[in-house]
């Protein structure tokens, strides 16, 4: 083995070591999501209704939820503005 080898190796051990981190957080994410696409969810800027989810794998992993904004009596907003909005921002959780 060379040096050349050995840095191929290396860096192929380090992506692999990254996949295997991210499926890591993924599932810690899906084991703590109590939401799914259709539900409701509020932060701390307002409601929107789960459309898509995805992850946030920065130092405190997370599910990013992905919908449209509701007005505060549940419907839809007119212009059907998206946006996204963290898990972490959960008012639910944060008011236990």
């Amino acid at each position: 083995m060379n040096k050349e080898t050995l840095n191929q190796k290396i860096t192929q051990l380090q992506q692999e070591f990254e996949l295997k981190k991210k499926e890591v957080m993924q599932q810690y994410c899906d084991a703590n999501n109590p939401y799914k696409e259709g539900d409701k969810f509020t932060d701390h800027i307002g409601t929107i209704i789960v459309e898509k989810i995805r992850y946030s794998y920065g130092d405190k992993p997370c599910c990013v939820y992905f919908g449209a904004e509701l007005k505060k009596d549940g419907t839809p907003r007119k212009d059907n503005n998206k946006r996204q909005a963290w898990q972490l921002n959960d008012v639910a959780m944060s008011v236990s």
